[in-house]
């Protein structure tokens, strides 16, 4: 645990007056403007002095507002943020640094040796090598960035502050019950539009982008849910809250409508049976191998152009039977123009094979590389977003050395979340690394058709989870020689 040292002698009485006096000269000041902005200038240094008091409220209190968060973009477009959770993000990054330094940069051996640890660390330093290689060096460049404001606080910053396994137990607990509370808002506004396919974007704002995110977040969060039940019914407590919340959780996800979090649930039921019985290997070198096959079965002649989408019967549905119909026909216009960017990706790699684009550079490159037989009634993408598949997103903009990289972070991720699973003398420790691993698969799952790592509903579980699970491995290692 982290702790400001208390070196200055305050004066009560002078601090009372203090505060009553910016209190009170907040309180005229919101009257005058008629605003409610005044009065949070009190609540900053409480704020702030409850966080030096301990880093790790700072921390928590991240995790509260992920789920409210909201979308944020200046006028002229140019700048796009998440509120309140980027800019904690960043001030979380400054003090893990800092706190860092204090610790003269000392960090447990096992932690650093780990495997995760190497691919996670090839993972960021290919991405900045790209970048310097990049398109667009300044869009690079802020990838680069953004994406170590994701890892120190979200996997660093744990591993140097926190002691216990009740740590991170009360970091995934404080996700799931506020995410509880954002799912129920959007259920009853839901309720209140009949459920309807349609309304199911709507209805998920301001907290969420689009359904996608909303459906994303509840169902990574949603193995946490499970492995608490379990827990509690471990230790003999009544779990018919949790079991409340669970089943919120999964009608949650169910009227999102979105299609990839609904059937990531069933392959994380699939997953679990695999990892319980020590399959992970098998399952990885079968999933490869199916992978490798298809690609050269789609490549063969050209055959991948005989699944070009008729423009005309290629539209958006408003019902979710009828979108289900269509994208096995291959007549659903988001399922069809995410086929249409895949197809200008395998374009791009074929041009920038080993190097890439850049990090952030497909969407100012794609357009150019595109097929137009592919083409849809959205594919001028005023959104300006992306590939919507991590995978390929990752060889188009990091080259194949970045791909490979990053399949190899999953890969030993996947691995060593079985061996860890096995390895676990204490149920509760077995549940969560479980839990783990399953939003894991959960996530890789998902980022098949989206680019979710990034984002601030998925992002912080990704690194999180890999920080919890290097933190297990380290505790049964110093058990296994004490």
């Amino acid at each position: 645990m982290l702790s400001s040292e208390q070196n200055i002698t305050v004066n009560p009485k002078s601090l009372f007056w203090t505060y009553s006096i910016l209190v009170l000269g907040s309180t005229i000041s919101s009257i005058l403007i008629e605003s409610y902005l005044p009065l949070i200038i009190p609540i900053l240094p409480l704020g702030l002095g409850l966080i030096f008091d301990d880093y790790r409220r700072l921390f928590y209190l991240l995790f509260m507002t992920i789920p409210f968060s909201v979308e944020y973009y200046s006028d002229s477009a140019r700048l796009g943020t998440d509120l309140p959770s980027e800019p904690i993000m960043i001030f979380l990054t400054g003090i893990t640094i800092l706190a860092w330094i204090k610790l003269k940069f000392g960090i447990n051996r096992n932690y650093i040796m780990h495997s995760i640890t190497l691919f996670l660390f090839m993972h960021i330093f290919w991405i900045f090598v790209t970048s310097l290689n990049s398109e667009n060096l300044l869009i690079s460049l802020k990838v680069f960035t953004a994406k170590i404001w994701y890892v120190l606080p979200f996997f660093l910053f744990p591993l140097i502050t926190f002691k216990e396994t009740s740590e991170f137990e009360k970091t995934y607990k404080i996700v799931y019950k506020f995410l509880f509370v954002a799912i129920c808002i959007v259920l009853v506004r839901h309720a209140f539009e009949g459920f309807s396919f349609a309304a199911s974007h709507g209805v998920v704002r301001p907290f969420f982008r689009n359904h996608v995110n909303y459906a994303a977040i509840s169902v990574v969060s949603l193995p946490f849910v499970w492995a608490f039940l379990r827990i509690q019914k471990l230790e003999g407590k009544s779990v018919k809250w949790l079991t409340a919340i669970l089943i919120i959780f999964v009608v949650g996800i169910y009227f999102s409508f979105t299609r990839a979090a609904i059937l990531s649930m069933i392959i994380a039921l699939g997953a679990w049976f695999i990892i319980h019985h020590r399959w992970v290997k098998q399952a990885l070198a079968i999933s490869s191998f199916v992978a490798f096959i298809g690609v050269l079965w789609l490549s063969w002649n050209n055959k991948y152009m005989e699944f070009t989408p008729d423009f005309e019967k290629t539209i958006t549905h408003r019902e979710f039977d009828n979108l289900l119909e269509a994208t096995y026909k291959l007549e659903d216009i988001s399922s069809m123009e995410r086929v249409y960017r895949w197809m200008a990706g395998i374009e791009m790699i074929k041009d920038r094979f080993w190097m890439g684009f850049g990090p952030g550079s497909f969407y100012s490159n794609y357009k150019s590389y595109s097929i137009s037989r592919f083409q849809t009634y959205v594919s001028d993408n005023p959104e300006q977003s992306g590939i919507h598949n991590y995978y390929l997103m990752t060889w188009v903009e990091q080259g194949l050395i970045g791909f490979l990289i990053f399949i190899g972070l999953c890969f030993v991720i996947l691995i060593e979340s079985e061996n860890l699973y096995h390895k676990c003398t204490n149920p509760k420790d077995k549940y969560l690394v479980m839990a783990c691993a399953l939003a894991f698969i959960i996530i890789f799952a998902m980022n098949l058709i989206n680019d979710l790592i990034e984002t601030d509903k998925v992002g912080p579980f990704f690194f999180l989870n890999m920080a919890f699970l290097l933190f297990i491995s380290s505790k049964y290692k110093k058990s296994k020689h004490s």
